[in-house]
């Protein structure tokens, strides 16, 4: 089974400010903790669950688009696997997984994933984008944690 790979982007705002406040080894510190191979596992497992739970809700922030009726039909008729988008044997979901290589977090599924997960340059797609990949809102308290405790590791 081939396998997707890509990495995760997260912007910090705010704290310019607070760095220029700082002198220069605390600035080196800091941006260390970004690249921090623990700092950045306890971010995968968030975004890890996330993910399993977008699956588990049939869509995060906003509900997927449902199964074509046609989908549901040859489902159906063959007796296996569910009804709910994304999640007809289970092998996406199962598949979630993330890695740490050289400072970068790379998020990790089956290859068919990038399929669902991109909404520009679908042309070619029968199916609609069911994003799985990405940072709720109650996800941030626990990404913003792991920042904190990796830069209180890094001073």
């Amino acid at each position: 089974m081939s396998s997707y790979k890509d990495f995760i982007s997260l912007e910090v705002t705010g704290i310019e400010e607070a760095l220029t406040k700082v002198g220069p080894a605390f600035v080196e510190n800091i941006k260390a903790s970004f690249t921090d191979a623990r700092t950045l596992q306890e971010i995968g497992t968030t975004l890890m669950a996330s993910a399993t739970k977008t699956i588990d809700a049939g869509g995060r922030p906003a509900p997927y688009k449902p199964l074509a009726a046609s989908t549901i039909a040859r489902r159906s008729k063959e007796g296996k696997g569910s009804t709910k988008p994304l999640v007809h044997l289970g092998t996406m979901r199962q598949s979630l997984d993330y890695e740490v290589q050289g400072g970068t977090l790379y998020l990790t599924s089956v290859d068919y994933l990038k399929y669902h997960q991109f909404t520009e340059n679908r042309t070619k797609a029968r199916f609609p984008a069911r994003p799985v990949w990405g940072v709720q809102e109650e996800d941030q308290a626990e990404i913003k944690d792991a920042i904190v405790a990796g830069i209180k590791r890094n001073l």
